[in-house]
């Protein structure tokens, strides 16, 4: 598993029609989540909902497992038909890498719970 690539899957529930957003992501061992948000982006002329998960890292070499579960606070429009799960470390801000999110279609969620 590559440092920081999310690895997502979306459920939609059965009752109410909400989409979440589950990710699984290795990080630097003492990290800490700074912000976790959700918003509109536009990457290369398309339109995502992207749920960005901003970190600290302590520069520890090892890595551990985070999983994040995010509702989401928008459903597919016309316009937006993805989401973007995108996690940021806050020592990388200066040369971010572009492999650090993980798209999924929202015609692509999975099994629907209650």
């Amino acid at each position: 598993m590559k440092l920081l690539k999310p690895y997502v899957n979306l459920i939609k529930s059965a009752s109410n029609g909400v989409y979440t957003l589950n990710s699984v992501v290795s990080v630097p061992k003492g990290y800490a989540l700074n912000t976790l948000s959700q918003g509109e982006i536009e990457k290369d002329g398309k339109k995502l909902w992207a749920v960005t998960a901003t970190i600290t890292s302590n520069g520890s070499v090892g890595t551990e497992i985070a999983e994040f579960s995010v509702p989401l606070e928008q459903g597919p429009t016309d316009e937006v038909k993805t989401v973007s799960m995108v996690m940021v470390d806050t020592a990388l801000m200066t040369n971010p890498e572009e492999d650090n999110r993980t798209d999924v279609d929202y015609d692509d969620a999975q099994g629907e719970m209650p």
